[in-house]
């Protein structure tokens, strides 16, 4: 056997666990090896390897025993002791076995930590921001790695995806069993119309410009007041000096059911457009056939029942808007800021996605002459007492009640009412209370 030859077999055995065997007996000793029984395992606490080649587990320390498995390189095994000659006592994939410590070593201990978003933050393929967005999370997402940062960028794992994400916008979680707090602001709005920029400048590009109340997708905060958004899928940035920060926002879950609860910490899917509108057969203030005569098919039928039962008491009503779309709700919120500013826009006004004329459930009524039209002098009215005592009959709400404001978080609007089904409605009326206080949300 040329010199060659034999140190190609020494390195095939070796993986076999005979290499400390073969060094010093050549293959003379390898003609007379022989074991006579399994050597002493000494207890160790369990640890982690890892194989350093294509490896086979053994039943017993011994090339002579039975193969249980073969594992490639890389394989994590776990050590629950040391054999005699260099071999190690295994646990993989539920079996017990051994292998030769010459073809293992020690894993480097990794630990799992936990890292919270400070802010909406893209998970991008590799360290960079050239790299794809795999995904975007919201501020206050949890995430894991098994990795120490590098170049400022945390190879992280979400929804059993991987990517990575920079380090400045995220902090290591305190290990508290708590879950962690919801953010302080989730949700950015924007106070006036506003332009989108290429870069934190007035310089910058206009990309879009942004009616007041819309909505935005705050990545980060960028220098000199101004802040990166996400807006239909690219990068901007917008002045921070028209742009608020909304606390506690959240989107509901449940935007089909007739007692979904939306105000303003609690919006409405993105451009949610109920599924079964239907044009209501009550008279209106006007005679055009639009959205505003929309309804979900339920509440439609129950204000038409509501209107015939006023009319035989002697209660003349007509509608004057219910359903609205996103985009009308965007339009009309955005007029009222330019009109009155966003604060008192805000207090008789619903952001678009927070409006309840949203829902499909919610209606505008005014005397039957037309007056009064959402305007504070319903209030008082016989048509206006005949609602409050009688709504609830037929499945409504007065859904702004007078003194209730610092609760709904509108001022007293007898003429709004919201369709919420027979048996809560009367519940709600008969304790005096608020759709907020009855499912005790805010």
């Amino acid at each position: 056997m040329t010199e060659k030859n034999r140190q190609t077999f020494y390195k095939k055995l070796a993986v076999t666990g005979l290499a400390f065997t073969l060094v010093g007996a050549g293959t003379a000793g390898l003609q007379s090896l022989h074991f006579t029984g399994e050597p002493m395992v000494s207890s160790a606490a369990a640890e982690t390897y890892t194989t350093t080649a294509n490896l086979n587990i053994r039943s017993g320390p011994s090339t002579s025993n039975a193969i249980i498995a073969t594992v490639k390189q890389g394989t994590q095994l776990t050590v629950v002791g040391q054999a005699a000659s260099g071999w190690l006592k295994v646990s993989y994939q539920g079996k017990t076995g051994y292998v030769s410590s010459q073809y293992v070593k020690k894993s480097v201990s990794s630990t799992t930590k936990t890292y919270v978003t400070t802010a909406n933050l893209n998970i991008r393929s590799g360290p960079s921001t050239s790299s794809a967005i795999v995904v975007t999370v919201k501020q206050g997402t949890q995430l894991t790695s098994t990795e120490q940062a590098a170049n400022g960028w945390l190879k992280v794992s979400y929804q059993g995806k991987t990517g990575y994400v920079s380090t400045q916008y995220v902090k290591e979680s305190t290990g508290s069993s708590e879950p962690a707090p919801a953010p302080a602001a989730s949700v950015y709005v924007a106070t006036a119309n506003l332009n989108v920029r290429t870069t934190a400048s007035t310089s910058g590009a206009v990309m879009a410009t942004l009616k007041a109340g819309t909505q935005l997708d705050v990545t980060a905060k960028a220098a000199n007041g101004w802040l990166k958004i996400t807006y239909q899928g690219k990068v901007g940035y917008v002045s921070g000096q028209y742009v608020r920060a909304l606390a506690g926002m959240k989107v509901v879950s449940n935007p089909e059911s007739i007692q979904v609860v939306v105000n303003k910490q609690n919006k409405l899917p993105e451009n949610y457009v109920p599924k079964d509108l239907v044009y209501t057969t009550i008279p209106f203030t006007f005679k055009e056939q639009t959205e505003k005569k929309k309804m979900r098919s339920e509440a439609a039928a129950a204000i038409a029942q509501l209107f015939a039962g006023a009319k035989k008491q002697g209660v003349t009503l007509l509608g004057v808007s219910a359903y609205r779309s996103h985009a009308t709700q965007s339009t009309l919120f955005s007029s009222y800021v330019q009109r009155d500013g966003y604060d008192k826009a805000a207090t008789y006004s619903a952001l678009p996605g927070t409006s309840e004329h949203e829902t499909g459930l919610g209606i505008d009524v005014t005397k039957g002459d037309g007056t009064c039209a959402a305007q504070d002098c319903f209030g008082g009215t016989k048509e206006a007492n005949w609602l409050d005592a009688h709504a609830a009959e037929y499945g409504f709400i007065i859904r702004y009640p007078k003194g209730k404001d610092a609760v709904t978080g509108y001022k007293y609007e007898p003429w709004h009412l919201r369709y919420v089904g027979k048996p809560v409605a009367q519940a709600i009326k008969s304790k005096g209370i608020t759709l907020e206080e009855y499912y005790g949300i805010k």
